[in-house]
């Protein structure tokens, strides 16, 4: 099993995706899904998790995960003094179709709704 940390902050939370691969990722990051941010606030000894690690919900493969935590920690760096919507721009961009799909499925099954909808089209507002 590969360990692999993100960004430093003094709180972590462990992420274990079903292939067994695990991050040691920020908590303030983690909590973007709301699903790692329920089983975070959770707490208590009923619904902690198995080793200290939250499962990733949906299949979610190590390296699907890892491309979700590099968008996290990539917009959390410019949000401070960035041009966020361009960061967006440019990791989409950077994307092959099957990773775009593949980040739509775990944003989805981690309800991570701002990465979601960065990939939904645009709506025509109803006249």
């Amino acid at each position: 099993m590969a360990e692999h940390a993100a960004a430093g902050e003094d709180s972590f939370v462990l992420l274990r995706c079903f292939d067994g691969e695990e991050f040691r990722v920020p908590s303030a990051l983690a909590r973007r899904s709301g699903v790692v941010a329920a089983r975070m606030d959770a707490g208590d000894e009923q619904n902690a998790p198995a080793g200290g690690a939250v499962p990733v919900p949906g299949g979610v493969a190590g390296r699907v995960l890892a491309a979700v935590i590099a968008y996290w920690i990539g917009r959390h760096a410019v949000s401070a003094d960035g041009d966020p919507g361009r960061y967006d721009e440019e990791y989409v961009a950077g994307l092959s179709h099957d990773v775009r799909v593949d980040i739509i499925n775990a944003a989805f099954h981690l309800g991570e709704r701002g990465l979601f909808e960065l990939f939904a089209p645009p709506v025509a507002p109803c006249a």
